[in-house]
């Protein structure tokens, strides 16, 4: 039996590499019927089975890992030469783990002046705040997370990151829904809220005063709009999007650039549709809460009939 030659090997793994993320990037993307749900139907919130709410520091990962060493392939012969490749990309990977997990741990340290509000801070404050904030907050009832319930059933999943200069808190939010007595959702999909900038000398004490008061409104509030976009995505058919553009936007103080759909936009928020499907709801290009409120405001004016 006559053995691949090194190079229709290298072609090989290179290929199986190129299948694996482009199948983990299909499973990735999510592909949503639009629902029929009544105006007066019940909720069911559940809580998550986690009971202390999750915060992050804001981290870039661009440099993770690109100090590996480079690969010599010391191999006799094919099966040796594949082995080394695939033995190589295990340690680069542990590597890159690693170097992503130190990198994490240095960002988590802008949250260490609130560590004693985040302690405390449980999914069902951050839940029940987020309800009495929602449109449809008297249809919804938080439940218990093992909850089987005859209503409509919402699980949420949110985690909550803090840029490193605390301008800005960032919502990623999974939210699937359950019709009622159904163990597989009808709807599924991932949602990151951007909050707007904060300007101040001190944002530390703008978020940590009274008990953390800010901090926690702020989670909530970015909650309730989660939930609330996703149900309404749930119920939007695809074809009523915008045409696709690129969209820039303001996370704090840095500038970002997502190409996507334009879902509804209003004087001081985008929400957009990524290209896998993703939804995203993102401050206008107002550079600051207050800026974004003071337009809000004239437009409103403008808006008024005259006399």
């Amino acid at each position: 039996m006559k053995l691949p030659g090194p190079r229709t090997v290298c072609r090989t793994a290179t290929a199986l590499a190129v299948m694996a993320v482009a199948s983990s990037a299909m499973a990735a993307d999510v592909d949503n019927r639009p629902l029929t749900i009544a105006k007066d139907t019940s909720w069911h919130l559940r809580l998550p089975k986690d009971e202390k709410v999750a915060y992050k520091g804001m981290v870039s990962y661009d440099a993770a890992g690109v100090n590996s060493a480079q690969i010599l392939y010391p191999a006799p012969n094919a099966l040796g030469f594949l082995a080394a490749v695939f033995t190589h990309g295990a340690i680069v990977e542990s590597q890159k783990k690693s170097e992503k997990e130190r990198l994490q741990q240095e960002a988590d340290k802008v949250l260490a002046p609130f560590e004693a509000i985040l302690n405390d801070y449980r999914h069902r404050e951050l839940m029940q705040r987020a309800i009495e904030k929602m449109g449809a907050g008297e249809k919804m009832r938080l439940v218990p997370a093992d909850d089987a319930g005859g209503e409509w059933v919402v699980v949420s999943i949110p985690s909550f990151t803090m840029m490193q200069d605390q301008s800005a808190i960032i919502l990623e939010n999974a939210v699937a829904l359950f019709p009622p007595d159904s163990k597989e959702p009808a709807y599924r999909n991932a949602v990151r809220v951007v909050s707007r900038t904060q300007e101040g000398a001190d944002l530390t004490a703008f978020w940590s005063a009274n008990g953390g008061v800010k901090l926690k409104e702020e989670s909530a509030g970015l909650l309730a709009h989660s939930l609330e976009i996703a149900m309404a995505d749930a119920a939007t058919a695809p074809d009523v999007l915008g045409p696709q553009k690129t969209f820039r936007f303001r996370e704090g103080r840095e500038e970002r650039i997502e190409r996507a759909n334009l879902v509804n936009e209003r004087c001081d928020r985008m929400i957009i549709k990524t290209l896998r499907g993703w939804l995203m709801s993102v401050p206008a290009r107002a550079s600051s809460a207050a800026s974004a409120d003071d337009s809000c405001r004239a437009a409103a004016d403008n808006a008024k009939p005259a006399g």
